[in-house]
């Protein structure tokens, strides 16, 4: 394993979404108060993402085949050299002050393996479509329901990674939830933070309700604890309700927040939203 050099190492899987890397990568790179290094692992990418990335200040780019998205973000995990670890798609952003936030939050709370937080869903053009915010995971709420928590909110210590996980490389879709619920059931501590830390762009190439997602998610609820399955209503009941506890269903408007809204933006774009919802929407 890499000698430890940064706050934090952010692991970007990529393929074919030159665009939205940009954004990406400006979104972490503006960020102040840590250090941190940002890993692209993309996966030959035929639209210029591998000679943009070429000799770029402050990212470390790799090109070369792989098995898909979690095996590109696994090759990232083992080249880190930060204390903190996460990852980010090309079509998430990291919203301003995250990541010292996040280191902030693990030194006050050195029992804490995993911190989760809040993410906005946006359109391309920047504007709110939906606030989505999570709530305390519990692996058995996961399996008897869905991941709750957004993996561009995920950040974990480095002992994670040293103590040998990865993401599952046969899976496709859920591979995030698959991770999550094995951590937890190991007995890594997770905490959830009321605070938004991420945007996620809906592009139109977003994994979650693809026939794969649903078979994969099938053959997990299949492969759950014998308990889970019986009692998958009354856990969603619980779940549902501890959510409602948490305040996710409600946020104060009007909403602000910084974006990049184009990949070749110098800057954020302050935005307001004066209308919201929580409920998840394509657009």
């Amino acid at each position: 394993m890499s000698t430890q050099l940064f706050d934090f190492s952010v692991v970007t899987p990529s393929f074919n979404m030159l665009p939205y890397l940009k954004r990406c990568i400006s979104s972490v790179a503006d960020q102040r108060g840590a250090s941190h290094e940002h890993i692209v692992v993309d996966g030959r990418s035929t639209d210029g993402t591998a000679e943009w990335l070429r000799g770029r200040s402050g990212v470390r780019g790799v090109s070369e085949r792989d098995e898909g998205m979690y095996d590109a973000v696994n090759k990232g995990f083992a080249m880190s050299r930060g204390r903190f670890i996460s990852y980010l798609n090309c079509d998430e952003q990291y919203l301003p002050g995250t990541l010292t936030f996040v280191k902030d939050f693990f030194a006050r709370t050195p029992e804490i393996d995993l911190l989760f937080g809040d993410s906005l869903l946006i359109r391309p053009d920047g504007s709110l479509i939906a606030y989505r915010k999570g709530y305390q995971p519990r692996w058995y709420f996961i399996l008897a329901s869905h991941l709750y928590v957004l993996s561009c909110t995920l950040f974990m210590r480095r002992r994670v990674i040293e103590d040998g996980f990865r993401f599952d490389r046969s899976l496709k879709d859920i591979g995030d939830e698959d991770l999550v619920v094995r951590l937890l059931r190991r007995g890594y501590r997770a905490a959830h933070a009321r605070r938004y830390l991420s945007a996620f762009t809906m592009t139109g190439h977003n994994m979650g309700a693809k026939p794969n997602a649903l078979i994969e998610k099938l053959n997990a609820r299949k492969a759950s604890p014998a308990w889970v399955r019986w009692m998958g209503l009354p856990l969603n009941a619980a779940r549902l309700t501890e959510k409602w506890l948490s305040g996710a269903y409600s946020e104060r408007l009007p909403l602000s927040y910084s974006v990049y809204v184009s990949g070749e933006a110098p800057y954020r774009s302050l935005l307001t939203a004066r209308s919201a919802t929580h409920r998840w929407r394509t657009g």
